[in-house]
C-alpha cells in the first residue's frame, strides 16, 4: 500500500502528457484537407413532390389495406348466422306433418291464432 501511494503522490500535480502549442487551433482546417473532395455535384439528388407524398400514400393504401379486410372478416362471420337463420325460419314441412302435429298437440284455435300474428311480426 505505501508504494501505490508513493507512485500517486510523484504524479500530483503535475500532467502526464502534453499537447503541442497550437494544436487545436488548426485542428479543423488540417482535418477538412485530409478529406476526400466529392468529384461532382452533379450526382445531387432532385427531390420531387411525388417523392415526398409517395410515403404517406403508401401508408393510406396499407391501412386501407387492412380496414377492408377486417370489414371482410368481419362481414364472413355475419353473413353465416344470417344464413344460417334464414335456412332455420325457411324450412318447408309438409302439410301433413303440419296435421299430425296439430293434431297431437294440446293448442286451441286461440293460441294458434296468436303465434301466427306475433310470427308475422
Amino acid at each position: 500500500m505505501e508504494k501505490e501511494r508513493n507512485i500517486l503522490d510523484k504524479c500530483a500535480g503535475r500532467e502526464p502528457f502534453s499537447v503541442p502549442d497550437g494544436y487545436f487551433a488548426g485542428l479543423t482546417d488540417s482535418i477538412m484537407s485530409s478529406l476526400p473532395q466529392p468529384e461532382n455535384d452533379n450526382n445531387a439528388v432532385v427531390v420531387t413532390p411525388w417523392m415526398r407524398l409517395r410515403p404517406y400514400l403508401y401508408m393510406a393504401a396499407a391501412f386501407a389495406g387492412m380496414f377492408f379486410c377486417l370489414k371482410w372478416a368481419a362481414g364472413l362471420n355475419t353473413s353465416n348466422q344470417t344464413d344460417v337463420a334464414q335456412t332455420q325460419e325457411t324450412t318447408i314441412y309438409s302439410d301433413e306433418y303440419i296435421d299430425s302435429f296439430l293434431e297431437t298437440a294440446m293448442i286451441d284455435d286461440y293460441t294458434l291464432y296468436y303465434s301466427f300474428v306475433d310470427a308475422a311480426n
